[in-house]
């Protein structure tokens, strides 16, 4: 019989018969095991939820373009009571019965009044005297009924209207009424409602 010198480590290892796959089985199967490649992916950092936004450009705004109606009507008010603006009325379109300082009671006193004389004097007295009193009626109706309906509408104008910037802002857009400027030798002097803008006349005045 041959005799093997060396190491222990240096003699063939035999197979165990009664264990398939032994150490040899696992040795060629960790051979044979993929490896894995230790790679890490780098981070997708997330979109910013508060993107920059450009910056807003300043823009000088004019000192007249910050003034209110409330402070034009009270500068109005002051040239009225100065006496360098007058407001001229236009009484037939005030006395429309849409016009805000209209009231039609206010012609219904004259006008009934005038009816029932006019009747009794034609039932008491005759058609001739009813008709000389409806030719009397019509013409006070038109000559002092009428001069009384506008000193009317006038002070309601100036009492009421122009103490409440809304309601002078209704009855301009409705019309009948302009502003003139009393000084003399004054380029546009005169606003007219509605087709005028009041708030730039004021401001034309009280700039000079």
């Amino acid at each position: 019989m041959p005799i093997i010198v060396g190491s222990p480590s240096d003699k063939p290892q035999p197979a165990s018969a009664g264990r398939p796959g032994g150490e040899s089985g696992q040795s060629a199967a960790a051979a044979i095991r993929p490896a894995v490649s230790n790679v890490t992916a780098p981070a997708v950092s997330a979109p910013s939820q508060n993107p920059a936004r450009p910056p807003v450009p300043q823009v000088a705004i004019p000192p007249e373009a910050a003034e209110t109606a409330d402070e034009l009507f009270a500068r109005l008010r002051q040239l009225c009571a100065d006496g360098r603006v007058a407001i001229d009325l236009d009484h037939k379109r005030l006395m429309h019965i849409d016009s805000p300082v209209s009231f039609e009671a206010w012609g219904n006193q004259w006008v009934y009044p005038l009816l029932l004389v006019t009747c009794g004097l034609w039932w008491w007295l005759g058609w001739k005297v009813g008709v000389g009193a409806a030719i009397a009626s019509v013409l006070l109706y038109l000559t002092l009924g009428k001069a009384f309906l506008h000193r009317r509408i006038e002070r309601r104008v100036r009492e009421q209207v122009l103490e409440d910037v809304v309601r002078w802002r209704k009855l301009w857009n409705f019309g009948g009424v302009s502003l003139r400027s009393t000084s003399d030798g004054a380029a546009d002097g005169t606003c007219a409602s509605p087709r005028d803008n009041w708030m730039e006349f004021v401001r034309r005045l009280t700039r000079t």
